[in-house]
């Protein structure tokens, strides 16, 4: 009888070959876009509180809906990746979120704005988890937690290169005109992606039946090994993750999660508008969302790096009081009379380095947390109930704004977010270890 072969280990003995870079960058780019759309409302937000003459909070609700469309994607999305293949999840949500960010366009009050935002979310949602566990389960052992960072930096990276885009669009055409480039962009990519996407080998080798397709993804990828492939042993022996072996991971990991994408959104969503409060220009203030999400990205990869050595635990809670630090010199700043706008911008570009990052941290932690039979899963589920945080910061970021001395009230509600968070990654017990000392 034929001994089947564990197909992790290949995986993880490959070297970084054109094959990873490939669907690293394919992937990337799925995320880069996802995070485009995710801010485009942000973006338009100073143009369309002119354009419909409404005020800041009327706009809360279209904010809230996109977030709820995405906590339901990411659930939906997580269970359709384990249950069908990372590969199709991914490539369909491109799809959809595409397609419903160009109708976006055609949007002429709140009320068909938010239900469109609603229904482009599902899409937006769904992408991450797949998109997380996919660059997980095909990156080579010493690259994997940069690669995961790489796909986590994709959201504020989209919002960079959308902010640079929107800057200069939606002044020169409108806003509709950012959802039609922010759809058309993902309908291009999905047919690079029909093309050259592979699907998942260790979820292929759980499945059965696949070893002469996974015998040739791994020659592909510069390995050699023929089957029976075996997968890795399953850790969560009911596949889903609330089994007992994964419980405290996954509540720790929600709770994180919701904290981290509470802080996250209220930023992502409402700085331009707070920036436009304190007289900065439309396309400055657009610019400065440029910048959070700037910060954010750098200050990812140097805490990756940090958290590869001294161990997730440590590394998450060390970045929450930063964060807290940052958070109360740019409300100052902010708030300060007479500061100049590069400081302010200086402020801004401190919070975004640590606010951000947690959300990458937490995303190449649960890439290590959660096994492979329920890993989308484990990443949808902990990433909805950040979307449910995510909802009420940008709700509830809304109507404090509209409240005498809101700006106060926003600032302490993302204060009191961040404290939350750390008290999550406490509950863990499924941490990155730190690189032992020699």
């Amino acid at each position: 009888m034929t001994t089947a072969t564990p197909v992790q280990p290949i995986i993880d003995g490959l070297a970084f070959r054109a094959f990873h870079a490939r669907l690293l960058a394919l992937v990337a780019a799925v995320i880069l876009l996802d995070g485009f759309d995710i801010q485009l409302a942000a973006f338009a937000a100073p143009a369309i509180l002119a354009d419909w003459r409404i005020g800041s909070g009327a706009l809360a609700p279209v904010m809230a809906a996109s977030l709820a469309g995405m906590a339901f994607g990411t659930s939906i999305g997580g269970w359709l990746g384990d249950r069908f293949g990372r590969r199709p999840a991914l490539i369909g949500a491109v799809l959809w979120f595409g397609a419903m960010a160009m109708l976006t366009a055609l949007c002429t009050d709140v009320t068909s704005f938010a239900v469109l935002r609603f229904i482009t979310g599902l899409g937006l949602g769904a992408a991450v988890p797949n998109a997380t566990a996919l660059v997980a389960e095909w990156m080579p052992l010493r690259a994997r937690n940069y690669a995961v960072t790489v796909i986590s930096v994709g959201v504020p990276c989209g919002g960079i290169v959308g902010a640079a885009i929107a800057s200069w669009l939606i002044p020169a055409y409108g806003w509709p005109a950012a959802f039609v480039v922010g759809g058309a962009l993902p309908l291009l990519l999905s047919l690079a992606m029909l093309r050259g996407l592979p699907e998942s080998p260790v979820l292929l080798a759980r499945r059965g039946g696949a070893d002469a397709q996974i015998a040739a993804m791994i020659a592909a990828a510069g390995g050699r090994a023929e089957g029976p492939f075996a997968p890795p042993p399953a850790i969560a022996a009911g596949g889903h993750p609330f089994d007992p072996a994964l419980r405290r991971t996954t509540i720790g990991m929600g709770l994180a999660f919701f904290a981290a994408l509470m802080a996250v959104y209220a930023l992502l969503s409402w700085v331009p508008v707070l920036l436009s409060s304190a007289g900065f220009a439309m396309g400055s203030a657009i610019r400065g969302a440029m910048i959070l999400n700037l910060s954010g990205v750098t200050a990812s990869f140097a805490l990756t790096w940090v958290m590869l050595r001294i161990g997730s635990r440590r590394t998450i809670v060390a970045t929450v009081a930063a964060g807290m630090a940052a958070l109360a010199l740019w409300s100052t700043l902010l708030h300060w009379p007479g500061v100049a706008p590069g400081i302010v911008l200086a402020g801004l570009a401190l919070t975004g380095a640590t606010v951000l990052s947690l959300q990458v941290l937490l995303l190449t932690l649960s890439s290590h947390a959660f096994p492979v039979e329920c890993r989308s899963a484990g990443i949808g589920y902990s990433i909805s109930f950040g979307r449910i945080g995510a909802i009420i910061s940008a709700f509830g970021a809304g109507v404090l704004l509209d409240q005498p001395g809101g700006t106060w009230l926003f600032f302490a509600m993302i204060a009191a977010a961040l404290v939350l968070l750390a008290a999550g990654a406490l509950i863990v017990d499924r941490h990155l270890p730190g690189r032992p000392r020699d």
